[in-house]
């Protein structure tokens, strides 16, 4: 290969390292070394029709400047003579040393008659400011509306005056510059044409050098990306990269080598780690499902310690005796007990009905109004359509026990409880409350006073049962000493029917 003018190291070879920075310095030090001298012949053709085009435009510039300060003035004017805020008159002050300035700097810049004509302008300028002199007055006295506009149309007169004879510097001085303006004309078509060969240059140039430079930087990045979207993809397995350069691009493969071997081994770590947890999640499941049973065996032993059918049936018998012997009363008491008997041996089942629950809850309070008289009283209500919602056993006795014993029965005048079932959602919301002497919750539940503990027992006994049943907390208390107390049960949804 022909080095030329470029270095051997620069396009590959095997000398000294070259990194990329360097390798594009060194062209784009040719291409810029270039250009540079091209501008530099064309900068010395043009340099002095720059300059005049820069004063005409300047001139120019400042001219329609000079208009639009005047319409500026005229608006501001206008503005105060029909507001009369006081900051129109601030901006009015800062157009006109404006416009002044530039009318001065005309005067001295344009050639031969314009120069009169910008005397001219400048006299109009200052009639102009001595009309809205007294025009300020004039509205500040307060005269009628009709004069100010008088005074508005003199002044919109006065600049219509001022922008003609803006506009007649204006033609007058392009027709000063026409003659030169068609001599820079065919300056830079000429200029046009060198700049058109210039840039066919500076491009056969580039070419060149691209050409060069992407066997050793383009090659190797497409090798690099087309292995970053294999990997993208999913094929970790992927061989190592060669490193063909001493350069940047060395550095790079050699990081996504390293990079590809790290993650395949995180890769295989995290499938360890994913199969660990999900075998403790396993055991965590095996851990509820065992404690749920254990619960629904301690509820089951509760249940068993009597013998809940010779109950009934002699139960039964004693009402039977109570009516031959004609004692309604005792036959009431002995006929809502042995029915309440038989709710809970209904009860005891996994799943029962909405009116089961609610009919052995009756027969309870039936059976404790007997015990307190006119001091217990009781209502009951749910919604139309609710009786056949399936729910855990024997939830809603513990609560209304505790209203019973604990709230009302410490009162000497006694209390009422309230059971309301309504359908919320998919579920099912039981309110128990009453106006008892109530307790504190937190005390309850911080208290290591097995005593208190023991007096709500079944409350947290049933929380427990349904945070385990729903996955989620159904039980909510809200009591106060001397305030009652209202339990909520929340039932996100029925319970699957389960056979005898």
């Amino acid at each position: 290969m022909k080095s030329g003018i470029f270095p051997v190291a620069a396009f590959g070879g095997r000398g000294k390292p070259v990194t990329i920075r360097k390798r594009l310095l060194f062209s784009f030090g040719i291409v810029i070394a270039i250009l540079s001298v091209l501008s530099a012949i064309i900068f010395s053709t043009i340099q002095q029709t720059h300059r005049f085009l820069g004063v005409v435009q300047e001139d120019l510039f400042e001219v329609e400047a000079l208009s639009a300060s005047v319409e500026d003035l005229h608006e501001t004017i206008n503005n105060y003579l029909h507001s009369g805020r006081i900051d129109y008159l601030k901006h009015y002050d800062e157009v006109l040393r404006s416009c002044m300035k530039r009318t001065q700097d005309l005067r001295g810049r344009l050639p031969g008659d314009l120069r009169y004509n910008m005397m001219d302008i400048a006299n109009m300028v200052k009639s102009f400011d001595e009309l809205k002199t007294e025009a300020v007055t004039r509205y500040a006295e307060g005269i009628a509306t009709i004069y100010v506009d008088r005074y508005l149309a003199e002044l919109m007169r006065l600049r219509g005056y001022i922008r003609s004879e803006c506009s007649a510097v204006l033609s007058t001085y392009m027709r000063g510059v026409n003659d030169q303006v068609t001599l820079m004309k065919e300056g830079l078509e000429f200029r046009e044409r060198l700049s058109y060969l210039a840039l066919l240059f500076v491009t056969g140039v580039c070419i060149f050098i691209a050409l060069r430079m992407t066997r050793d930087i383009s090659v190797p990045i497409h090798e690099l990306v087309r292995s970053l979207e294999s990997f993208a993809e999913g094929s970790l397995d992927l061989p190592p990269l060669e490193r063909r350069t001493n350069d940047e691009i060395s550095v790079l493969v050699h990081s996504f080598n390293s990079m590809t071997e790290r993650i395949r081994g995180l890769v295989g770590e995290i499938r360890r780690n994913s199969e660990l947890e999900s075998e403790l999640k396993r055991r965590e499941i095996r851990s509820l499902e065992m404690e749920n049973a254990l619960k629904q065996s301690e509820l089951e032993t509760l249940q068993s310690r009597i013998n809940p059918h010779f109950l009934f049936n002699t139960l039964t018998t004693i009402a039977s005796l109570a009516e031959i012997e004609d004692a309604p009363r005792t036959k009431g008491a002995v006929g809502s007990l042995a029915i309440l008997l038989r709710q809970q041996l209904v009860s005891a089942r996994a799943v029962i009905r909405l009116d089961e629950e609610l009919e052995s809850v009756e027969h309870y309070l039936r059976l404790q109004e007997i015990r307190f008289g006119a001091r217990l009283r009781f209502s009951i209500d749910r919604d139309p359509g609710t009786e056949g919602f399936l729910l855990p056993g024997m939830i809603l006795q513990p609560f209304v026990e505790n209203a019973v014993i604990h709230g009302l029965e410490p009162l000497e005048e006694g209390g009422a409880v309230r059971i309301e079932a309504c359908a919320e959602g998919k579920g099912l919301r039981i309110v128990v409350s009453d106006d008892g002497i109530g307790f504190d919750v937190a005390e309850i539940r911080e208290s290591g006073d097995a005593g208190r503990k023991r007096s709500h027992e079944g409350i947290l006994n049933v929380s427990r049962r349904m945070e385990l049943l729903y996955g989620c907390p159904s039980v909510f208390v809200e009591s106060g000493r001397g305030s009652g107390t209202v339990v909520t049960i929340r039932i996100p949804s029925p319970l699957p029917p389960v056979s005898s």
